[in-house]
Order: C-alpha cells, then sequence, then structure tokens
C-alpha cells in the first residue's frame, strides 16, 4: 500500500491544451530526462514500472569431465633365505696342568764329628728346613665373556599400493588412493663377544720340610774318635713341563632367515571414464524490469494523492 502511494506520489499529472491521440492504457517508454509527451484532454501520464519477465529453460549441462586415472599394477615379491651370524668366532682355552716327577735327594743329615772314647760326646738335635717341592706358577684360565645383542631384521619390507575407495562427490563413484603398507621386522637374538678368555698365573711357593740335625754340643775329650756323616734322602719334585694353555679357535655359528625381496617393482596402467551429462531446468531473465508512461483518465489518478 505504501509503495503504491510513494509511486503515485512521484506521478506526474499533466494536463495541457495541447491533444495527443490516444487511449486509457497506452504506454511510451520513459527515458531519462525527456519531458513526458503531452496527454489529451481529460487524461494524464502515470509513471509505471513494469516488472521483469522470466522464463524457464532447459539446459543439458556436463556433470562430469572425462578424466583418465592410473590403475595400479601391484610388484612381485619372493622369499629367499639370509645368514646371519648368531655367535662369532672366538678362541677357548685349556690349560694343560705342569708335569712333576719326583726324584730322591741326599742331604746329610749328621755331619761328620769326633768322639773320645772316655768322655762321650754330647749331642743336641735341631731342626732344618729342606725343600721337597720347587716353587711354580699355577695357571687359571678366566673363560670369554658374551653378551646376549638383540637385532631386528626386515621380514618384510615397506610397500606401496593402491586401493578401491568411495569419492567424495556423491555420486557413490569408485576411486583410487595409495595406501602404505609398513615393513615388518623380527627381532634375533645374537652374541656379542666382550671379552676374551684369559689366563691368571698365580706362584706357588716351594714346599719344605722340618727335619731334626744332631749337632754335636761338646766332643769327646779323652780319644777323639772320628764319626763318619750321615746321609738322609727325601723325595722331591721335579717339573718335567711346565704348565700351558692350549687354545683352540671356536669358529662363528650362523642362522638362516627368511627375508622378502621385490622382484617386481609396482607400476601404473591407464584407464579412461568417459564425460557424463545432464539436464537441468532453471528460470532465466527474458524481459528486464523497465519504466513507461501509461494513459490514464483523471478519475484513475485521483484515486492516489502525493503523502505529505
Amino acid at each position: 500500500m505504501r509503495k503504491g502511494l510513494f509511486l503515485s506520489a512521484i506521478m506526474a499529472v499533466a494536463m495541457t491544451g495541447a491533444s495527443f491521440a490516444g487511449a486509457p492504457g497506452d504506454e511510451v517508454p520513459f527515458r531519462e530526462g525527456e519531458p513526458m509527451p503531452p496527454a489529451p484532454t481529460g487524461m494524464s501520464w502515470c509513471l509505471i514500472q513494469k516488472p521483469a519477465v522470466y522464463e524457464t529453460v532447459t539446459e543439458t549441462v556436463t556433470v562430469r569431465s572425462a578424466a583418465t586415472f592410473q590403475v595400479p599394477v601391484p610388484g612381485e615379491y619372493s622369499t629367499k633365505t639370509e645368514t646371519l651370524p648368531a655367535v662369532p668366532a672366538h678362541r677357548v682355552g685349556r690349560v694343560v696342568p705342569a708335569q712333576l716327577q719326583p726324584r730322591q735327594v741326599s742331604y746329610t743329615c749328621q755331619e761328620e764329628y769326633t768322639v773320645l772314647e772316655i768322655v762321650p760326646p754330647q749331642f743336641n738335635d735341631v731342626p732344618m728346613e729342606v725343600e721337597i717341592c720347587p716353587a711354580y706358577d699355577q695357571i687359571t684360565i678366566i673363560p670369554a665373556q658374551f653378551r646376549d645383542v638383540p637385532k631386528r631384521v626386515v621380514v618384510e619390507p615397506a610397500r606401496k599400493a593402491f586401493q578401491r575407495v568411495a569419492c567424495d562427490d556423491g555420486n557413490n563413484n569408485l576411486c583410487w588412493t595409495v595406501c602404505e603398507t609398513p615393513a615388518k621386522y623380527r627381532d634375533v637374538i645374537t652374541k656379542e663377544l666382550v671379552s676374551d678368555a684369559q689366563e691368571r698365573r698365580t706362584p706357588v711357593p716351594a714346599r719344605k720340610q722340618s727335619v731334626m740335625v744332631r749337632k754335636v754340643v761338646r766332643p769327646a775329650q779323652v780319644r777323639e774318635v772320628k764319626v763318619p756323616a750321615k746321609q738322609a734322602t727325601y723325595t722331591a719334585q721335579t717339573v718335567v713341563s711346565p704348565a700351558r694353555v692350549d687354545w683352540q679357535t671356536v669358529p662363528a655359528t650362523t642362522q638362516q632367515i627368511p627375508v622378502l625381496v621385490e622382484t617386481k617393482a609396482p607400476s601404473y596402467t591407464s584407464q579412461a571414464i568417459p564425460e557424463k551429462q545432464d539436464t537441468i531446468t532453471r528460470r532465466v531473465l527474458k524481459q528486464p524490469a523497465t519504466m513507461v508512461w501509461r494513459l490514464q483518465s483523471n478519475a484513475y489518478t485521483q484515486q492516489y494523492r502525493p503523502i505529505n
């Protein structure tokens, strides 16, 4: 209602003495800057805005362009066996003990002395240390030290492959995406040499034995009689061959591990997808809105008054 009153407020109503041949409802195009045409007696021109005119059209549009996709061709793999060291080569020592041989050793247990027939001599027994086994080195073997070392080996390498998934275009199409398969590993335990076998020599002192020796405290004083010396024997150990260490080399040991290797690399092949079209319906502007002068009777124009 207010819009109609506003249009009637800006509507130009002209009453001129010049005659214009026309009937109510006739229209003349409105041009900016030009005066309105003269109106017949009892009529006037109204500035009218004619609405835009639309029409519905049907068009064929492309909803999916033609394209070419790369289709993956998976690679080929085979399994081979690799030899890995389990225990490294090392040396092992074996102690060969010393060879001893007993022998008889003579010693003087009583020296020669002189006695008297009238006054017998006086004797005293005193202790005396004699060596029955010489000193030697005792060898002790300290075995080699090892430790377990964990080691990770590749059983199956990492690879990439294409996988079919649903597209995000809303048409339930299938697309391809690259999926990465991680590598597979296997943990094994190997032996690592920490220290070689060593030998430790411990000196063994000589063994001695205490024997009693009779010595003359006071000889005879009347007649001297020579008493020959007395000899005694004891068993002593003689080293024929010293102790030694025989070293033997123990070869390294290995273990067989299956490993997956690639014999043919993955590749791609091209696949074409045709273009897809669809028919749609939409409204298009056929004639824009225009301003025209429309001829009306004065009785019609008097129904509208400007707004104060």
